[in-house]
């Protein structure tokens, strides 16, 4: 058989056309992989920034009108293409301004304001709340008593310490969890941590080395014999991914603990240095500055909610522009979670969160004096 060499100029042709069609498919690949930007442009007068950030995977988004800045996130999958704001339609009644965006790939509740504050939606007048009313599904509440509890809304699971152990509040049932014979009046040691939930032994008197550890996926409890004995005077420094981190003070020493796993290990004593973690990032510190100062771990999140003067606001991503979300007095935040945040206004918890408003969820008389450390959320 005869055989067929190809000549140096069409290998090289070939070759072309091999690294064209590459570079043609690494183009579409590019044209829909996502990447962070930030840019502004400008839509009925309003000026708008319109941010990506491709580690948190969320758009950000400032728009700016004589003066007021009003901002939100979206957490919608990236798009390929930009100025996703495609009009603005402003309602203003007895003061309140709120801004209606309207966009073929964002969805978002309205930005509102008042005397150059922003807030919620949900703290706008009834009047505008009705010309507004396609945005509110106001949730139904319910008055179940339990003991001494009024359950409003059971759409949440709320651990509740009562003493002995715990009350699980669980949809409309109600189990106990009992880990003590005796009452005991503060836990400030217990952590919730992924799906469990650890609880020093209180009956053991100064120091201990008993953990209770609650698997809150059945509710099933598991004793563990540490091989180290930790004091009371001992605070939890932060949790990150599967660990706990303890500071015994009167030791000085820093604790890891793991306990799924049931491992723990001393990460530093006397003058040695420890870990601290800030947004995510691992810090070195000295034990003995842990031990002067009860320091915590600080958390990146998209969603930030804080205190000023007893008022509880939120500000997104990275900035510093806050949105006041409710008009109670807050005694404490207990938990956030994402876009919600629980917290206590007397001996009532309530949560919020951008879809649902400010909802009532449990009241209990014994929040009014004693309520450190004593609820848990299992959400």
């Amino acid at each position: 058989m005869k055989k067929y060499r190809l000549k140096k100029s069409a290998k090289i042709v070939l070759i072309l056309i091999l690294i064209a069609i590459i570079a043609l498919i690494l183009f579409i690949i590019s044209l829909f992989s996502s990447k962070s930007y930030s840019l502004e442009y400008n839509v009925d007068n309003y000026a708008i920034n319109e941010n990506y950030d491709k580690e948190e995977k969320v758009y950000y988004y400032e728009i700016t009108s004589n003066g007021m800045k009003y901002t939100f996130i979206s957490n919608i999958n990236y798009q390929k293409n930009k100025k996703l704001i495609q009009g603005i339609k402003s309602h203003e009644k007895d003061g309140y301004i709120c801004l209606e965006v309207e966009s073929s790939s964002l969805k978002t509740m309205p930005l509102c304001s008042y005397k150059g504050q922003q807030l919620s939606y949900y703290l706008i007048s009834t009047e505008l709340q009705d010309e507004l009313n396609d945005y509110y599904d106001k949730p139904s509440l319910k008055d179940i008593t339990y003991e001494n509890y009024h359950i409003y809304n059971t759409y949440n699971n709320i651990l509740i310490w009562n003493y002995k152990g715990f009350n699980y509040l669980n949809g409309e049932d109600v189990e106990f969890i009992k880990l003590f014979d005796k009452d005991i009046y503060d836990i400030p040691l217990a952590t919730k941590i992924n799906n469990y939930l650890i609880v020093p032994d209180y009956e053991q008197e100064y120091e201990f080395n008993t953990l209770y550890i609650i698997n809150l996926d059945n509710l099933k409890i598991d004793t563990w014999k540490m091989k180290y004995t930790i004091s009371y005077d001992s605070y939890i420094l932060g949790i990150n991914d599967k660990s706990v981190y303890l500071v015994d003070k009167k030791n000085g020493i820093e604790y890891e603990i793991v306990p799924h796993k049931k491992k723990m290990r001393i990460l530093a004593s006397n003058n040695k240095n420890g870990i601290i973690y800030k947004n995510g990032e691992a810090e070195k510190i000295n034990v003995k500055s842990l031990v002067a100062d009860n320091k915590h771990f600080t958390y990146k999140s998209n969603y930030n909610y804080i205190l000023v003067n007893d008022e509880l606001y939120l500000y997104y991503w990275n900035q510093n522009n806050r949105i006041k979300v409710s008009n109670n007095k807050i005694k404490q935040i207990v938990y956030t979670n994402d876009d919600s945040v629980y917290y206590l206004v007397g001996n009532t918890l309530y949560k919020y969160n951008d879809i649902q408003g400010e909802v009532k969820l449990v009241e209990y008389g014994e929040w009014e004096f004693n309520y450190q450390n004593l609820i848990f959320i299992n959400n």
